[in-house]
């Protein structure tokens, strides 16, 4: 036996173990299938809900069968309308409106606010007043002691013109020395006299 006939003989041997194809899969190829996530919603009513896609065309299923046809409302207050396969056909999102508790605590803490603010203005206003009236007090006595000063003014030159309008005394006499002298001089021998007198009549 040559290599030739070697060769074929192990090919042969090969072919032999190799697993036959079957015609179906030759013919009809797997297709994998693809796996779609599902979100879990809640209805109005409580009933639990798988959607693939909160969208049109998404689908709506209810413990793995599609939900039934119709309009439905999620908790958020969205709703949906589905068909006979649980298909979404229309999607319609509510606007919450805000609360009415929430409204009133609003307009209360403005209206706390704006009072507030009154508050403070006339305090301020009732300040403004008080320093006003301080300060016309204030000129006030400024003013009145302005026009005492000027009446002191007024009263002392009087004062001045009235001294100087009054006529002067005569002027005091100096005493004359001389004259004193002599009447002293007189009154001694005088005296003397008396004594030389009365001795020679003894």
């Amino acid at each position: 036996m040559n290599a030739q006939e070697a060769i074929l003989k192990i090919k042969a041997l090969f072919e032999d173990n190799a697993a036959p194809v079957k015609e179906d899969e030759a013919n009809n190829p797997k297709v994998e299938e693809t796996k779609v996530e599902m979100a879990e919603y809640s209805l109005m009513d409580g009933t639990k809900v798988e959607i693939s896609a909160l969208e049109i065309g998404g689908l709506v299923t209810i413990e793995g069968q599609p939900a039934p046809a119709g309009d439905h409302e999620l908790m958020d207050g969205t709703e949906i309308t589905l068909d006979e396969n649980g298909k979404i056909t229309e999607i319609e999102t509510k606007v919450v409106e805000a609360s009415p508790e929430v409204d009133t605590e609003v307009e209360a803490g403005a209206d706390y606010k704006d009072k507030k603010m009154q508050e403070m203005a006339e305090q301020f206003e009732a300040k403004i007043a008080e320093l006003i009236d301080a300060k016309n007090v204030s000129d006030a006595k400024v003013l009145d002691l302005e026009n005492k000063v000027k009446q002191g003014f007024a009263q002392v030159a009087e004062l001045i013109e009235a001294l100087s309008n009054t006529p002067s005394e005569d002027p005091i006499k100096k005493p004359n020395s001389f004259n004193e002298f002599v009447n002293t001089k007189g009154i001694k021998e005088q005296r003397l006299e008396k004594y030389r007198n009365a001795i020679l009549n003894k």
